[in-house]
């Protein structure tokens, strides 16, 4: 029963990698520019999917 439970979290938390590894791909894919002089607000702007809060 516990490593039914472990299996289960890993397989959800394999499922979370897998789809944040997607968005990053993607991102990286665009090679977008940053300036670090534009400041936190524009830049987080840009990769705001994939700074989203962490579960």
């Amino acid at each position: 029963m516990k490593l039914n439970r472990k299996l289960t979290a890993l397989q959800a938390q394999d499922a979370e990698i897998r789809i944040y590894e997607e968005k990053i791909h993607h991102l990286a894919d665009q090679m977008i520019s940053i300036d670090l002089d534009d400041g936190v607000k524009k830049n987080y702007a840009i990769f705001q999917d994939v700074l989203a809060k962490i579960k």
